[in-house]
Order: C-alpha cells, then sequence, then structure tokens
C-alpha cells in the first residue's frame, strides 16, 4: 500500500431506460465520488459500492453540472456523513433552478424512485483549482455554457495518464439534451477538449462508455448534424408541427440508429427551438 495507484470504479444507473454513469476514484485512504445519479435506488446502490465494496471512507463528492441525474442522488449517497460536495457557483445556481423546475416533471416520471430531500453542493470551487484528497490532485476545469448552463470537467493523472470526468460534455453514442440552448458554445467547448487532450487521455462521459479523444469528433458532427437539419426544416419558422418534429427524430436517429437517451432529444423540443432561435443557433 506505500505506493498506491488510484482505481476508477464505474457505476451505470438505470432507471425508467435512462442510463447514467457516476465514478468513484478509490485513493489509498478513501473514495471520492464524481456526480451522485438520480435515483434513490442507484444513490443507495452507488453508497454501498463505497460501504460494502470498497470499504473505505467517502472523502468528498465533486459535481460536473446541474442537471437533475447528477445531483439529486446527493442526499442518499451522502447520508449520515459530513463531507465536501464541489462544484461552481454556477452550477449550484442552475441545479438549483433546475430543482424547482423539473421536480413536477421528475415525480412524474420516476415516482417514488424521486428523492424527496435534495441537497445541494455545499463548497464552492473555481475553474483552474486543484483540490487535494488523500493524495490525490484533481483539477477543475470550468467550460461554461454548454450542455447545461454550466459545464465543468475534473481530472486527475495516473501514472502519467490524464483521465478526465466530463459529466455531459460527451455523449458516448447517446442521444443528446439541447434544451438548454448553448449548442454553438458547447462545440466550442469540444474544440477545447481537442486542444487540451491527446490520443493518450481517458475519458469519462456520464452517458455511455469510457472512451478516448476520438470520440470528439462524432459527438461534434452530431450536433452539427441537429442544428444542420432543424435549420433546413424550419426554413423561416418558428417552430415545427408534430410530423416534422418526428422526421427530425428519424434524422437524428439516422445518423446514430439506436434509442438510448432519445427521450433527452425530444423533451420539450418546442422550447428547445424557441430557445435556439432566439441564441442565433438556428
Amino acid at each position: 500500500m506505500e505506493n498506491f495507484t488510484p482505481v476508477i470504479h464505474r457505476y451505470e444507473a438505470t432507471v425508467s431506460n435512462f442510463f447514467v454513469n457516476a465514478f468513484l476514484v478509490e485513493t489509498k485512504n478513501g473514495v471520492v465520488a464524481i456526480d451522485a445519479t438520480l435515483a434513490v435506488s442507484s444513490s443507495r446502490t452507488l453508497r454501498s459500492m463505497i460501504d460494502d465494496k470498497i470499504k473505505k471512507p467517502l472523502l468528498a463528492v465533486l459535481v460536473t453540472h446541474g442537471h437533475p441525474d447528477h445531483f439529486t442522488g446527493l442526499a442518499e449517497l451522502t447520508k449520515g456523513l459530513d463531507v465536501p460536495i464541489l462544484a461552481t457557483q454556477g452550477a449550484i445556481d442552475f441545479a438549483m433552478s433546475e430543482d424547482k423546475e423539473k421536480e413536477p416533471i421528475a415525480l412524474q416520471i420516476f415516482g417514488d424512485e424521486f428523492p424527496k430531500k435534495r441537497i445541494f453542493p455545499n463548497k464552492v470551487v473555481k475553474g483552474g483549482e486543484t483540490h487535494t484528497f488523500d493524495g490525490v490532485n484533481f483539477l477543475l476545469t470550468d467550460y461554461g455554457p454548454g450542455e447545461s448552463d454550466d459545464d465543468t470537467a475534473w481530472s486527475l493523472d495516473i501514472d502519467g495518464i490524464k483521465h478526465v470526468f466530463l459529466g455531459d460534455i460527451i455523449h458516448n453514442h447517446m442521444h443528446c439534451f439541447f434544451r438548454d440552448g448553448h449548442a454553438i458554445e458547447w462545440l466550442k467547448n469540444l474544440d477545447r477538449l481537442l486542444d487540451q487532450y491527446d490520443h493518450t487521455t481517458s475519458l469519462y462521459t456520464c452517458h455511455g462508455d469510457p472512451c478516448g479523444i476520438e470520440i470528439v469528433y462524432w459527438h461534434r458532427a452530431y450536433i452539427q448534424a441537429f442544428i444542420g437539419i432543424l435549420k433546413s426544416m424550419l426554413k423561416g419558422k418558428s417552430s415545427l408541427n408534430e410530423d416534422e418534429k418526428n422526421a427530425l427524430v428519424g434524422k437524428m436517429q439516422s445518423f446514430l440508429p439506436n434509442d438510448k437517451t432519445l427521450f433527452l432529444l425530444t423533451y420539450e423540443m418546442d422550447k428547445t427551438i424557441a430557445l435556439l432561435r432566439k441564441n442565433g443557433v438556428v
């Protein structure tokens, strides 16, 4: 145990055909969690992995962004513990806003699986800061608006290899969520990833399998396809009718022929289109 190498554990939670990853970084004497999943059962399972499988104390939770499937499990994950939960102020503000807006539909979709008690990060951090737990350094990069209003990534080096936890900046061959309207900024963030990292980097996304930098090119093409098809279908109109929406979804399924997290693409599509138009994307 003198020179313990951190170990990364992935947990993919599945609730109502919804896939979301959380990660545990096992250090010599403890565990650092990255995101907390959405549901009561999944966050309890994540905690059980710490207590019963790894059998080391939870040292901290690092939150990547403020969408509910990444923070609503925090109360169950940290139940009975006093641990720091780190996030940027932008991610915290966004999480609080999302919590108010999404609670009614989340209760409708997930029922008792949606946590009735929800807590938020308790330690504000900033991009460029490094936070150390049990001798392991975690660097925070704040990308700003992208998939959400404030996307961040946490990274660490293991034996000279960068391991980057990207939240939802990357979806690995799963359909995407454009409801927050920052598609152009999202593309710029993907370009930043290409500038920051090379072929040796390991990327950990919250939707899909861990991957390498090559996935950035695919993901950029997915976003560009969505923007291009939507722009072509609107042709100056402010909205799409139901048949047109279905056609848009069909085009995207032609690009990505599966239905994994497809509901993210169709969620509040009218509001998505209106916001993308307001932001000059389409």
